[in-house]
């Protein structure tokens, strides 16, 4: 894969921009790119599918051309994401200079589940969650280990 337009395009030709009258940018999808030395964050905010998946691939072509810094997901706002977008996402950190794992920051379960259930988790670094300065399991891996029974 050399990158995000090869996995987007369906004729291996470069990433056309998403028209603005489509539906990712009627509030399906809202992506926001904060470049600063040494980290890029990118938060997604809305549902990540089929329809808004082009719009997530030529924001990434844009930071993957313009920086060699960590590359962090802020997902906390999103709603819905497909495998195809969560192999999109993992394999964002083949497309920087220095290489690497994409953050997954603050991922929803449903989400995470999506990470979890492809095995893309494993080629990505997913950031626990914190609270205040104190670091917490999200509830879920407490009600599985049987914490506070």
């Amino acid at each position: 894969m050399s990158g995000p337009d090869s996995s987007m395009s369906g004729n291996d030709g470069p990433l056309v921009p998403p028209d603005p009258r489509t539906p990712a940018q009627e509030g399906r999808l809202t992506v926001e790119v904060d470049a600063r030395p040494g980290i890029t964050t990118i938060v997604v905010k809305g549902e990540l599918d089929l329809v808004t998946r082009p719009l997530l691939a030529a924001q990434l072509a844009r930071v993957a051309r313009d920086t060699d810094s960590r590359l962090v997901f802020d997902l906390a706002g999103t709603r819905f994401m497909d495998c195809g977008s969560a192999r999109l996402i993992a394999g964002a950190g083949h497309w920087l200079l220095g290489g690497g794992r994409p953050v997954i920051r603050r991922p929803r379960p449903g989400v995470r589940r999506i990470l979890e259930l492809t095995g893309l988790d494993a080629q990505c670094e997913i950031e626990r969650l914190v609270v205040g300065r104190v670091l917490v399991w999200p509830l879920a891996a407490r009600e599985h280990s049987g914490v506070g029974r």
